[in-house]
C-alpha cells in the first residue's frame, strides 16, 4: 500500500469514528481456543479481498467487543477493506488484570493467524486501547508471537505500571474508574479477602461505567458493616489512605513482586522488534502521556520503527477521535496512515 491511498484510508477511518451508528452489523461468530478455555469472537469479514487482518483488543469495559464505542472502530477497520476479528476476552471484561490476559492475547494471535479462511498470509496486526495496548505489547515482545505480527497500534499505553497505580492513588483528581479497577486487582496485596468491601468497589466500578441513574452500589453499601463503609470511604476519598497500602504492596516480594514487574511494557522492551504505533491522550487522566512518550524514545534508540501521536483529540485509551480542533487531524491521518501501510498484508 502506498502512502497516498494509506492517507485515504486514514481520512475514511477518522471520518468512519465519527458515526453514531452503534449497531452491531452481522459478523461471524467464531471460537478461539486458549490454554484456559475457549474465548469467543466477532469476525468483521470484508465485502472484497482483504487488505490484511486485524485484532482488536477490547479495554477494561464489561462490554467488551461489543461496548458500543468498540463496534464503531471494528466497523470502521472492516470498511477499510481489513478483516477485523475481536474476541470478548472475559477476564478483561470483568477487570481482572493478570497474566492470563496476556495468555489470552498471545493465544488469539496465534490461533487467528493460523486460519486460512480468516489470516491467508499468517500475520496479523492488533489495534488495543488503554491497559489492553499494553498488555499486547507485552504479548509480541515473545518472539513466537512476532514472528505472526504485521503491526500494532496501543492507544494509552503504559510503560510501568507500578508508576501508574502509584500515580492514580496519589492524585485525587484522577479518573475515579480507573483507580478502582487498581484497587480491586492490587488491593487484596494489602488487606487479604474481604469480599463485602471488593463487591462494593466493583459495584463502582459498574456504576461508574454504566452511568446507572439508580446505582447498583447504594443497596449492598448500605448492608455494610461500618468498618468496611468506613474503609470504602477512605479509599475513595483519602489519597494518603491509599499510599499507605500502595507502600505495603510495594514491599511484596515474590509472586506478588513477580506480577507488578511482568506487567510492566519497560521489562520486555528489549524483545519488542515489529512496527509500533504508539496514540496517546495529552490530557489522559489515567496514564500520563510522557509513558508513551517514554516508551517511544527507547524503542527509537534500539532502531525499531516506532511512531508516536500525543494528541489533545482523545482522553485515555479512547477510541473516539473527536475531529473538532483541526489542525491536529493532519497528524491523526498520518500516524494512522503509518499503521494501515504496515497492516496491509501483500499475501492477502
Amino acid at each position: 500500500m502506498n502512502r497516498l491511498t494509506a492517507w485515504i484510508k486514514s481520512i475514511h477511518f477518522l471520518m468512519g469514528l465519527q458515526s453514531k451508528d452503534e449497531t452491531l452489523p452481522d459478523v461471524k461468530e467464531i471460537s478461539i481456543p486458549v490454554r484456559n478455555g475457549s474465548l469467543r469472537a466477532d469476525c468483521y469479514m470484508p465485502k472484497s479481498q482483504s487488505l490484511g487482518t486485524i485484532i482488536t483488543i477490547n479495554g477494561l469495559a464489561p462490554l467488551g467487543n461489543r461496548d458500543p464505542r468498540f463496534i464503531i472502530v471494528n466497523k470502521s477497520l472492516n470498511k477499510l477493506g481489513y478483516t477485523v476479528i475481536s474476541p470478548f476476552f472475559d477476564e478483561i471484561c470483568d477487570y481482572k488484570i493478570s497474566l492470563r490476559n496476556i495468555d489470552d492475547i498471545k493465544d488469539s494471535i496465534l490461533f487467528i493467524s493460523g486460519q486460512k479462511d480468516l489470516c491467508t498470509s499468517g500475520k496479523v496486526s492488533i489495534f488495543a486501547p488503554s491497559f489492553s495496548g499494553s498488555l499486547s505489547l507485552i504479548a509480541v515482545s515473545d518472539k513466537q508471537i512476532a514472528d505472526r505480527m504485521n503491526t500494532i497500534c496501543a492507544i494509552g499505553a503504559f510503560a510501568n505500571v507500578d508508576d501508574i497505580i502509584g500515580n492514580l492513588f496519589a492524585d485525587q483528581n484522577l479518573d475515579e474508574y480507573g483507580r478502582m479497577i487498581l484497587l480491586l486487582n492490587f488491593l487484596p496485596l494489602s488487606i487479604g479477602e474481604n469480599k463485602s468491601l471488593f463487591k462494593a468497589i466493583k459495584l463502582a466500578i459498574l456504576d461508574n461505567y454504566f452511568k446507572y441513574k439508580d446505582n447498583l452500589l447504594e443497596p449492598h453499601f448500605s448492608k455494610m458493616k461500618k468498618v468496611d463503609r468506613d474503609f470504602f470511604e477512605n479509599l475513595k476519598y483519602d489519597k494518603d489512605f491509599r499510599m499507605k497500602h500502595w507502600d505495603i504492596i510495594l514491599k511484596k516480594s515474590g509472586k506478588d513482586r513477580e506480577l507488578l514487574s511482568a506487567l510492566s511494557v519497560t521489562n520486555h522492551i528489549n524483545s519488542l522488534n515489529l512496527p509500533i504505533l504508539l496514540i496517546h491522550g495529552l490530557k489522559d487522566d489515567v496514564v500520563p502521556a510522557n509513558e508513551s512518550s517514554m516508551l517511544h524514545e527507547e524503542l527509537v534508540a534500539r532502531g525499531v520503527e516506532c511512531k508516536l501521536c500525543i494528541t489533545s483529540l482523545i482522553s485515555h485509551g479512547d477510541t473516539g477521535f473527536s475531529l473538532k480542533t483541526l489542525l491536529e487531524v493532519p497528524k491523526l491521518i498520518t500516524s494512522f496512515s503509518f499503521f494501515f501501510r504496515k497492516a496491509y498484508d501483500k499475501k492477502q
